[in-house]
């Protein structure tokens, strides 16, 4: 655990990280440390969503329903450290893997905040905007784009590996994704991510 005099630093270290690895420089990779405390620390903020989540599940009408989502979550926020563990062991960049997915999993926060600061600038700048349909299309676009290139070089940058092999890596991460969305949609209670995905842009055409 970190102590918390040195918390301070750690965080700032983390900021920095974040900020250069989504810029497209490689050294802030160096600004996170490749243990088990670190990833863990990674993975705290996201897991503490899901708990709170879990407190809720008892509180929803279709507690089946909430519970199916919950166990979705967790799945999916686990599957990129199994798959790529698995590749950093086949190509033998298991020795490095630590630090890279302690890299990965906090640069999943820059896609969140760019995201928050583009909506709320375009509600004070252009209030118009904001209601608009294509304007939530093309952000929620932009993001994902953007996020796949992210993973992509944190990936080439944190295992040393080349492009081709990266966009492999990032993409079976995406595929083991799918093919849990898609087995949660084929069996009861049937629950369609993209339902909840677009609920947001159905809501804004409406009003």
């Amino acid at each position: 655990m970190i102590p918390d005099t040195d918390r301070p630093a750690a965080i700032k270290r983390i900021l920095q990280g974040m900020l250069l690895l989504a810029s497209g420089r490689r050294e802030g990779l160096a600004c996170f440390e490749g243990t088990v405390d670190a990833f863990g620390a990674a993975l705290a903020p996201q897991l503490a969503f899901l708990l709170v989540g879990a407190i809720q599940v008892f509180l929803q009408p279709d507690k089946i329903m909430e519970a199916t989502k919950l166990l979705l979550s967790l799945c999916v926020l686990f599957i990129p450290a199994v798959v790529t563990h698995a590749y950093a062991k086949h190509w033998g960049r298991e020795t490095l893997w630590l630090r890279y997915i302690t890299a990965a999993t906090w640069c999943n926060w820059v896609v969140v905040l760019v995201s928050l600061v583009c909506t709320i600038l375009a509600s004070l700048l252009f209030p118009a905007l904001i209601s608009q349909p294509g304007f939530m299309a093309a952000l929620v676009f932009v993001a994902a784009a953007y996020e796949m290139w992210l993973q992509w070089f944190v990936a080439r940058t944190g295992l040393g590996i080349g492009g081709v092999r990266a966009g492999l890596l990032y993409g079976s991460v995406l595929a083991a994704s799918f093919v849990l969305y898609g087995l949660a949609a084929l069996f009861p209670p049937h629950y369609v991510v993209i339902k909840d995905l677009l609920q947001p842009m159905i809501a804004l055409k409406q009003n």
